[in-house]
């Protein structure tokens, strides 16, 4: 039963703006002639009041970042991903998702974004502090290696497939700066606008595998997203050596002198995993392939020895 009825008509009002008409806060707020913190006070209310006992389990900060999640409040595709991430990492935010969005279904009109599933081994971890913190100290490996998925032809399904991916061990990726030789390009803004609804999109899955006549069991994936016309990656590899003395990367790649740093990760532990994301240059359709490397300077001037690597583009 939703209850939906039971919430007072302002907050039914401003939950069906939002989501039946895809209003943003600011929008709400001007057809009703009330601040636009109101708005997002009273569509916030509503939400902890149609899943109570799950909203117990969370900050209220995590409750507003989620909230604003799943009305497409939230300004750019940095953020979503910041919050697919909690909500795969983390129980407790993605059993009050998933109860708000059952409730906000006769609302919503297909409008909610995707809820990613909580990835095998999640904690109760509520800030990105603590997942961060919580990533870096991993130290019991898991029951058993989730096996890396196939490329699928599917873009539902592999918004599926990323939500796994992204709650491995490391949370986020920490940006090179000055890493990079060849083609400069700054990275691309995460603004955009609010009208956004919908979660990124998956355009295309790349398979990473060990460099040829490499023995390793290392593999891995590259998911490139793209939402409101910006574009991100996600990458999980498995059965990574741990990096001690050294730290991944991640490259965009034409040759030795004609590449992009993209990333580096925090340290890679005994499980052995690594997973994470970050946003695409604008010039990444000018690259042909996508490594993983093993790093041991702060701002390498090109890539060092390569893990895994595997054709890249933009879409499949």
């Amino acid at each position: 039963m939703s209850r939906l009825d039971e919430l007072p008509p302002d907050q039914r009002a401003a939950l069906s703006l939002l989501l039946r008409q895809r209003k943003s806060y600011a929008e709400v707020a001007k057809l009703l002639g009330i601040p636009e913190h109101a708005v997002a006070d009273r569509a916030q209310v509503a939400l902890a009041v149609l899943a109570t006992r799950q909203a117990r389990d969370l900050t209220p900060e995590r409750r507003k970042e989620i909230g604003d999640y799943l009305l497409g409040q939230q300004p750019g595709v940095a953020e979503r991903l910041r919050t697919r991430t909690l909500l795969s990492s983390s129980e407790p935010a993605h059993a009050w998702a998933s109860a708000v969005a059952s409730q906000l279904a006769p609302l919503a009109d297909a409008n909610l974004p995707d809820i990613p599933p909580v990835a095998p081994g999640a904690g109760a971890p509520q800030t990105l502090q603590d997942l961060s913190a919580a990533s870096a100290a991993a130290a019991a490996p898991p029951s058993g290696p989730a096996p890396v998925r196939p490329a699928r032809s599917s873009k539902l399904g592999g918004a599926i497939v990323l939500a796994v991916l992204v709650a491995a061990v490391v949370v986020a990726v920490v940006l090179l700066s000055g890493g990079s030789s060849g083609k400069k390009s700054s990275t691309t803004s995460s603004t955009s606008s609010t009208s956004a609804k919908t979660g990124p999109t998956v355009e295309n899955q790349i398979s990473l595998k060990p460099p040829t006549g490499v023995k390793s069991a290392s593999v891995g994936v590259v998911d490139v997203l793209a939402e409101a016309g910006k574009r991100a990656f996600f990458i999980e590899a498995q059965h990574v050596p741990a990096s001690k003395g050294f730290y991944y990367a991640i490259w965009l790649y034409n040759s030795p002198h004609n590449a992009l740093a993209l990333s580096k990760s925090p340290a890679v532990g005994s499980t052995h995993r690594l997973a994470g994301g970050s946003l695409l240059p604008a010039a990444a359709a000018d690259y042909r392939e996508i490594l993983l490397t093993r790093e041991t300077t702060a701002h390498p001037k090109q890539p060092g020895r390569v893990v895994l690597r595997g054709p890249f583009s933009l879409t499949g």
